[in-house]
Order: C-alpha cells, then structure tokens, then sequence
C-alpha cells in the first residue's frame, strides 16, 4: 500500500515539475470570482481567532529566525526556528491545502501565504502563532504570488486561469482581479517600483512572456523576449534578470537581463553547460532579510546542482556552493547568523550555507521541500 501511494504521489508530481521546475482542519474559505468580475466581489471571512500579532522590530534584531518551508507531499507547511548562532531544529507543522508550493512573507512579518497548487486555495498563516488563520479560494492552479511593499495587497497569480487575484491583507477581502489575458507563472514586485507588477507567461502559444502590469495606470507593458521560466530584480533592482526553460528535463544555461524603466533587452548571457539557473531570493516573498553584499545575487543551478554565487554587473559566477542535493529551488536570508537558506527538493532538505565560507554547514530534513519564507521573532 505504501509502495502504491507513493507511485502515485510521484506520477503527480512528475506532471508538475514538468512545467516548475511547473483536507486539513475546516476553516473558513473565500469565492473565487469570475475573470469578469471588476466590482462587488464577495468578501472574506476576516481573520476570527487569530492571535494579535506584533510586528517585529526594523533591522535585524531578532532574538530568533523562523523558517516556514512548503512540504509539498505532506500538505504541510513545516516550521524550523534558530537562534543567531545556532542549529535550526522543526518545531511544528501546519497543516495547509493539496501540493502547497510558492511562498511569500509580507515585508512587515506579520503573515506568511502559500499557494496550495492543486488545492486552488492561498493558506494565510499567523508566524507568532504558528497556525493556518484563513484559506483563501482562489483560481485554477495557484503558482506566483507576491505581498505588495507596503504589505497592504496579496497578489496570487494562476497557471491555468487568465487573471491575477488581489486580496485586502489583514480582511482577506478579495479586490478587484488584474485581467491579463493569459495564465501566469511567477510574479515579481520591488520596492523600488511598487507599482510595477511583473509576471510571466505561462500554458500558452503567445508572444512575449514576460509582461509587466502598471498598477497606477492599469496598463501591460510586453518585454520582447520568448521562453521566461522565473524572473527577478538584481538585488540593487538596476536590472531584472530572468531563467529559462523551468523543465527539469530541458536545462538551459540562458539568462537574458532587461532594462526595468524602457522594458527592453539589454543582453542576453549564458552561464555555461554545467550549470541551470532557476530562481533568486526576492523581496515580498522569500523572507524579511536580504544578503547584505548587493554586488552579488544568489540563483539556484540545476544542473550543478548548487548555488551560484553571480558578480551580476560583471556577468560572471564567483563561487558555487555544492553538496546541497538535488533540485534547488528557493532561497531566504538570516542576517544575524550570516547563513542562506536553501531548499533541495528530491531529497527533501533545507540547507543551511555560511555566506563567509559558501559551505553548507547543516541539513534539516522537509520532505519535498519547494517554497521557504523567514521571519524574525523578537
């Protein structure tokens, strides 16, 4: 019996990472609406129940980083906590909907989100508490997802429908969706353009798949450039920069980077044959820290499998962190113990990297560990 169940999660999953690489206690859910739907959306049920929850301190000064890591086969969202200079050890586990996947942690910290992406819902959880406070419903095969800046609007995006939902933070309440047209993949948002949101085009034949949605003026703008799996600001948000492919078993070393004010290719790189680079730890979404040293972004490789330490003005690798496991997927930072963190898919691990030495100094085991967010708890 076990033998047969686990064929069957991996024939799931298999589909999945096809296209990534593409129930638990009764809580209280929001419709979906329409893609037609522009006013007099229903509202959600608002957060009964859930703890008052601080925000913590500005700057670095936790007393402990917690680390919320999506368990996709578990349906589970599994906690690890450590002190600065210490070990992180599990300390419990959330249950959440069918196959959660991207994360997102709003930059004030006072909730983590994840998109359960064959459950068609977003679990809203309380960080402090540590428990799912709202499951959100939301369209067919939730994937992207983002908190604005100002941490006021949750943005979830979706591969199999051809609209972005919104949500109110804090009420739930869905806003008015962004009709785009076309599903989307991975979304992207900074702090230096808060109204500029981008996404990627996913399930679909068009041209340009990587679009960017004005939210003051209501209007795409279209990058011309094909085969966009992820993509993402340097950490100095001069450039955005973007991967390839996103099919395990189509490995491309292609990274092509753009002008973020004209929406223009500046150049197209590649990072040679050994290597298959895939995401990048972004703001809004990977944690509340970000690695101090913005002369350098991190990206996950594939193929090595490793992390690529990237000189990103001078387009070059300056280091590669190996030994970490199979399928490297996303990364989030802890300032205070200068450590990355980093999960491994196939082998289920959190890898814990020294940003002095590159090296992997610990494993916590997360079965299919895919999405990771980071809190600082005072």
């Amino acid at each position: 019996m076990r033998l047969a169940r686990s064929l069957a999660w991996l024939g799931v999953l298999a589909i999945l990472m096809g296209a990534c690489a593409i129930d638990a206690a009764e809580l209280p859910e929001v419709p979906s609406p329409s893609p037609s739907a522009e006013v007099g959306l229903p509202s959600a049920t608002p957060d009964a129940g859930a703890s008052a929850t601080p925000a913590p301190p500005s700057g670095p000064q936790y007393s402990k980083l917690r680390v919320f890591v999506a368990s996709e086969n578990t349906e589970q969202v599994w906690v690890l906590e450590g002190a600065p200079k210490g070990q992180f050890a599990l300390v419990t586990k959330i249950p959440v909907g069918k196959l959660p996947h991207q994360m997102a942690v709003s930059p004030d910290g006072k909730y983590v989100a994840v998109n359960n992406r064959l459950g068609d819902s977003t679990s809203i959880i309380d960080p402090i508490a540590m428990k799912e406070i709202v499951r959100i419903k939301v369209g067919h095969q939730p994937h992207g997802i983002t908190f604005s800046p100002d941490s006021k609007t949750l943005f979830v995006a979706h591969e199999k429908d051809t609209f972005i939902m919104r949500f109110e933070v804090g009420t739930w309440k869905p806003l008015p969706p962004i009709i785009v047209g076309v599903p989307q993949h991975v979304l992207t948002i900074g702090s230096k353009r808060p109204n500029l949101l981008l996404y990627t085009v996913t399930n679909s034949n068009e041209p340009d798949h990587l679009r960017a949605f004005d939210l003051e003026k209501n209007t795409i703008s279209k990058f011309k450039v094909q085969d966009v799996h992820d993509a993402y600001y340097t950490p100095d948000q001069s450039e955005i920069w973007s991967s390839s492919s996103g099919f395990i078993d189509k490995p491309s070393d292609r990274m092509v980077i753009y002008d973020p004010d004209t929406f223009t290719v500046k150049e197209e790189i590649h990072l040679g044959a050994n290597h298959y680079p895939f995401h990048t730890t972004k703001e809004n979404q990977d944690g509340m820290y970000f690695f101090p040293d913005k002369s350098i972004m991190v990206l996950s490789d594939h193929k090595g499998p490793s992390l690529l330490w990237v000189d990103y003005k001078n387009r070059k690798i300056v280091a590669e962190t190996k030994g970490i496991g199979n399928q490297p997927f996303h990364t989030s930072y802890d300032p205070l113990g200068e450590r990355i963190l980093l999960t491994t898919n196939v082998d289920g691990m959190v890898n814990v990297i020294d940003v002095n030495t590159k090296l992997v100094i610990q494993k916590v085991p997360v079965p299919t560990a895919h999405g990771i967010a980071s809190v600082g708890i005072p």
